[in-house]
């Protein structure tokens, strides 16, 4: 396994189509705000603006952080980590990666957009530890 910690960013195919909703958002908000007058018409056409920014926001930020002691869920609103060994094992459940909770339960992980199986064997390893190696005396 490569050198910890290891990240999954969003795949840039999934950035792009996040742009394209963005920008569809942004000109659908700008219509109202510029060519009607009811304050409700501008309130919806505000939010409409905030959703695209927000939407593409955390598309660039959100990412999965393996480091040497724990799993880190980033996204735009919050930040959720989990140790190392929470987890025994790791599967691919309808393309979603979901890890295998030692005290029962499972926790599915994010979409990242990068193939489910890789994700699954990258993350499978760093709970097992294969890969590591010893620090030398």
């Amino acid at each position: 396994m490569s050198a910890l910690p290891r990240v999954f960013h969003i795949a840039g195919w999934m950035k792009f189509t996040a742009v394209v909703a963005c920008v569809f958002l942004v000109v659908a908000g700008v219509v109202p705000l510029v060519m009607v007058s009811t304050p409700a018409y501008k309130a919806v056409g505000v939010l409409l603006i905030a959703i695209g920014i927000g939407g593409v926001l955390d598309t660039f930020v959100s990412r999965i952080v393996l480091d040497a002691e724990e799993i880190h869920l980033i996204s735009l609103r919050r930040h959720r980590r989990y140790p190392r060994t929470d987890f025994e094992s790791a599967k691919v459940d309808g393309g979603a990666v979901c890890l295998k909770r030692r005290a029962g339960g499972w926790l599915v992980l994010p979409g990242t957009g990068h193939t489910a199986l890789a994700v699954r064997n990258t993350v499978h390893a760093w709970i097992t530890g294969a890969g590591e190696t010893a620090p030398s005396d």
